[in-house]
């Protein structure tokens, strides 16, 4: 079921989101071990699970910075094109 979401999250947005929402999911599997199987939570779960919260921060607020970025730059293209008047 997860390879089909996966599928269709590919062609249905982008692969650049796909990707995003397994970074997601990942940290998800081993705090899910840990309190239904009563796995150990080693540190290599642990640097994993950081690893992937901080990828799928920096790629979000890369976004929020790009979105910025072009509300500048439309804004500013705005006020300097020249307006029609009726």
């Amino acid at each position: 079921m997860y390879a089909l979401g996966a599928m269709g999250l590919i062609f249905e947005v982008s692969a650049l989101f796909s990707n995003s929402i397994s970074v997601v999911g990942l940290p998800i599997v081993p705090v899910a071990a840990v309190f239904c199987f009563r796995d150990r939570m080693s540190g290599v779960k642990g640097v994993s699970m950081a690893l992937a919260v901080w990828g799928f921060v920096s790629y979000m607020y890369q976004c929020y910075l790009d979105d910025r970025n072009s509300k500048v730059v439309t804004k500013s293209v705005d006020e300097t094109s020249p307006r029609m008047s009726s």
